[in-house]
């Protein structure tokens, strides 16, 4: 039924002439208020101290009407304190505002039942404003001002307000507008106040655009639970003292809440109001969006979510949404710092669209219409703390089909910095074009007229204590990615990357990169894994460059680019799976690094590359294809597995240097056709080396290529392996070509070569060969380090010695003695081991006799006394007795050993 009667009261805000709002006191204190039509004046009211206390009844706002608390017979006050005993909701559709006071007011309205602000609300306030559907305000004193009308009378008190009781029952805050479809066209609810703050069981927003310019906002949903107050630069909502049951935050229908200042209307020095959420869940739907910003020489206050369960940014449900709806900090201006984004939560989702995104932008000067470039100023950081975190799709409606994405982006301006998103969580997923990144981007590219954007991209640290996964792409092939990125017509350096999880996947067009399409350098990829896999890469519909673990350096870029430092127990680069390093500009590209206990590559895939369709095969590689340097690729492994087709290369196509690849492996194993390959054009190096290996291994067309065309010198192979085996008949080879240029040179160090022949050509057979088709040929040395026999050979003494000399003389043969060890067959038992206690001793006297009373009665002897044991001998059936002698024998020489025997069992 109370929903119902919101929606009613809702609709009749909505509705113009409606006016059945109205203020009306009970009587309870010395409120006095004065109609005139929808505009209503209140006077006096019950103070003490600073406090000033109002009781009403009925407490509403008609549409443009306004509630006045005029305090010219209470100039002093600086905190009024209403209340709503009536029992009905509270509809405000019109101007709250204090006049006639000395010092700045803060206004808190009580309205157990519920509160609904329509679209023509507005507040004007010098202090804070709190509404809340608490049941009573809790002060410092202990007193505690109650909303219910049968209470005794109400105590008052100049103490501070520590804090609001909201009860089981407590009710909700709602706030319509009017419809729009994009808020960018729909007139603001303007909230001037230092702070604002919504305190109820649920909080609403539907069609509603709510703007508190410059001043913190502060929306907690909860019940049944206390919350407490301090006041810093206005009151503000601090903890929840005791545990309370959290509800929903609910933004609809293109609603927005924005605390950025009227940079419109001032130039410089405006910093922005904090955003603090609290609650249950947040959601964000149908093109609604959170934002707060900062004007040039601003510090941009903090936009903070923290749920007990979800954050839903869902995005747009309609072509005319704003195309990425979401949570958002900028900067605009010269010496701007946005605040940061910190989200806390069981899950955080983004789909359809939804940004979670800090920037840097440029905006028109107010007095000359000119664009202000942004300069020196700096984007928020990201934080997400969440077990499961979710970056889907892209906004289906919008020609460019934008993805989903938790970003920092500078746009604009020279100087600028991005801060670092730092992502902690148990699971994360991006799937459908997803995103991850952290950009510096000119909107040249998209028709926006403006010069060379300059600045620095922010770290991206991403830790998940499970698994991360990373899938897909749009329908136009933009990929999902965790990306750090210098775009064109931009110069500055790229943020590092940097991973640690348990297991990561990188499947079907999804892709981590490091990108340098400007001026500058790249950053680097950092991966820290128990287990991996890159699989189905895709064309980036943007960039152009194949998906996987990239760092690049772009056409026409220029710069360094980055390298990839990757750890894992296990890693499978499979179906064209891409690991790479790259440069197609005018920069060198870097090098791979590798520590993965088992690697394996194979396979390859069939893509639409420039309308053809090309087979890839699965790749660990650095490549050039300019004159400049190729990095180098480092493998540290227990096993290397490459299989089906699938490349580990270093490699130039151009005349500039190709890297070294370099193997530190104790197995190397090559199957069907696969190959490692070190290939040169104009330029040097390409050299392979395997090194530390028990076996390295080449089956079934398999080989290990350096190639050098024009007048490249080849380059060398170098293999130190127990053995090295191939196959004779399946044609597995060892190559170091050239055609120019002399050779490369093959060096071979093992204990066994099997398989493999030393020819000067290459033939059907598994070849070693190191030729040049028109310069001088390289060498082939093999050095097999087969055991000699002879250097394990003793040379025995020409003199033998009498064996009776070297056994100590103990008991001899004629005194009677002797050393027997006996067993029940088997091995004996390991004299270090525990004793068995498989050997019980047996008591072998006949006593089947005593006791009986036929036995034959004899006449008593004395008994002779206790004598311990002193050893133990056997009888005739070969069974143990103990036994007891007078003396104990001691040190004997060999003459007095007659009479002594010793048993091993």
């Amino acid at each position: 039924m109370k929903n119902t009667l919101m929606l009613l009261l809702g609709w009749a805000c909505l509705c113009p002439g409606i006016a059945i709002a109205q203020i009306i006191p009970d009587g309870s204190l010395n409120t006095t208020v004065i109609p005139n039509g929808d505009r209503f004046t209140i006077l006096n009211g019950t103070s003490a101290g600073n406090n000033l206390f109002h009781s009403f009844q009925q407490f509403s706002v008609p549409t443009g009407g306004a509630a006045t608390f005029d305090l010219v017979n209470t100039p002093n006050i600086s905190t009024i304190f209403s209340r709503v005993t009536g029992g009905g909701l509270s509809q405000i559709d019109g101007l709250i505002e204090t006049r006639n006071s000395n010092q700045p007011v803060s206004l808190f309205l009580l309205n157990p039942n519920g509160i609904l602000f329509g679209p023509n609300a507005r507040v004007n306030l010098s202090g804070s404003f709190v509404a809340t559907t608490a049941e009573g305000v809790l002060f410092a004193d202990g007193v505690q001002w109650q909303t219910n009308p049968t209470a005794a009378p109400p105590l008052l008190t100049i103490s501070v307000p520590v804090g609001l009781q909201l009860g089981a029952n407590a009710g909700n805050i709602q706030v319509n507008g009017i419809p729009a479809d994009n808020f960018r066209s729909r007139p603001a609810q303007v909230f001037a106040a230092n702070a604002i703050s919504f305190v109820a069981n649920e909080i609403n927003f539907d069609n509603s655009t709510l703007s508190a310019p410059n001043g913190r906002v502060q929306l907690w949903a909860l019940r049944n639970g206390e919350v407490e107050l301090e006041e810093q630069k206005g009151w503000r909502l601090t903890t929840a003292s005791t545990p309370p049951e959290w509800g929903l935050i609910t933004l609809r229908q293109s609603s927005y809440l924005d605390t950025t200042p009227d940079l419109e209307t001032a130039r410089f020095g405006l910093n922005g109001g904090a955003i603090d959420i609290r609650g249950r869940g947040l959601t964000l739907q149908e093109g609604s969006s959170i934002e707060t910003g900062t004007g040039s020489f601003g510090q941009g206050e903090n936009l903070t979510v923290r749920t007990t369960e979800f954050v839903d940014l869902l995005g747009v449900s309609s072509e005319l949404n704003f195309p990425n709806p979401g949570l958002y900090s900028n900067a605009s201006g010269e010496r701007a710092i946005a605040g940061d984004i910190i989200v806390e939560t069981e899950r955080l989702r983004l789909a359809n669209g939804a940004r979670l995104q800090s920037g840097v932008n440029a905006r028109v000067d107010p007095i000359t219409s000119e664009p202000i470039w942004p300069s020196h100023s700096r984007t928020g950081a990201i934080t997400v703390q969440a077990s499961e975190v979710e970056v889907l799709g892209y906004n289906p409606t919008d020609t460019f089909l934008r993805p989903s994405a938790i970003a920092t982006l500078l746009t604009a301006g020279t100087d600028n910095v991005s801060s670092p998103i730092s992502i902690d969580a148990q699971q994360i997923r991006l799937q459908d074009g997803g995103r991850i990144s952290t950009d510096v981007v000119n909107l040249a590219r998209f028709g926006v007229e403006q010069s060379m954007t300059i600045g620095i991209s922010g770290d991206i640290s991403i830790r998940a204590t499970e698994s991360i996964e990373i899938s897909g792409s749009t329908p136009f092939n933009l990929t999902s990615a965790i990306i750090s990125s210098i775009q064109p017509v931009t110069q500055g350096q790229g943020g590092n990357i940097s991973i640690e999880t348990g297991r990561l996947s990188v499947s079907d067009g999804g892709g981590i990169s490091s990108a340098l399409s400007g001026s500058g350098t790249a950053g680097n990829i950092r991966i820290r894994v128990t287990e991996m896999a890159v699989s189905d890469p895709t064309i980036d519909w943007i960039s152009q460059t194949i998906s996987g673990i990239t760092v690049a350096v772009g056409e026409d870029a220029k710069g360094q680019g980055g390298s990839i430092n990757l750890v894992a127990e296990r890693l499978r680069v499979f179906n064209g799976g891409q690991i790479i390093s790259s440069t197609d500009g005018e920069g060198n590209a870097g090098s791979l690094n590798l520590w993965v206990n088992r690697l394996e590559v194979q396979g390859s895939s069939q893509l639409l590359v420039e309308g053809e369709q090309q087979t890839i095969p699965s790749s660990i590689s650095a490549s050039s294809t300019t004159n400049f340097d190729a990095g180098s690729v480092r493998i540290f492994s227990d096993t290397v597995r490459v299989r089906d087709g699938a490349v580990i290369s270093v490699s130039n196509s151009a005349t500039g240097n190709a890297g070294n690849l370099t193997l530190n492996a104790r197995e190397v194993f090559l199957d069907n056709q696969a190959s490692l390959q070190a290939e040169v054009n104009g330029g040097s190096q390409g050299n392979i080396r395997i090194r530390g290996a028990d076996a390295v291994v080449l089956r079934r067309g398999s080989n290990i290529t350096t190639n050098a065309s024009e007048d490249s010198t080849g380059g060398n192979i170098e293999i130190e392996s127990a053995s090295v085996v191939a196959v004779r008949e399946e044609n597995s080879d060892i190559v170091a070509n050239a055609v120019r240029g002399s050779g490369g040179n093959i060096q071979i160090a093992t204990q066994s070569l099997l398989g493999l022949q030393n020819r000067d050509r290459l033939t059907d057979e598994s070849d070693i060969t190191a030729s040049s088709q028109f310069g001088l040929s390289g060498t082939v040395q093999i050095n097999t380090l087969d055991v000699d026999p002879s250097s394990g050979l003793v040379a025995l003494p020409s003199n033998v010695n009498d064996p009776t000399q070297q056994i100590a003389v103990g008991c001899g043969e004629t005194q009677g003695s002797r050393f027997v060890a006996t067993g029940r067959g088997g091995v004996p038992e390991n004299p270090i081991q525990q004793v068995s206690y498989d050997r019980p001793w047996q008591d072998l006297r006949d006593v089947s006799s005593e006791g009986s009373s036929s036995r034959v009665q004899t006449p008593q002897t004395p008994l002779s006394p206790f004598v311990e044991a002193t050893g133990w001998t056997r009888n005739a059936q070969g069974q143990p007795e103990l036994i007891a002698q007078e003396r104990i024998l001691a040190a004997r020489s060999p003459s007095d050993c007659r009479g002594t025997s010793v048993n091993f069992r």
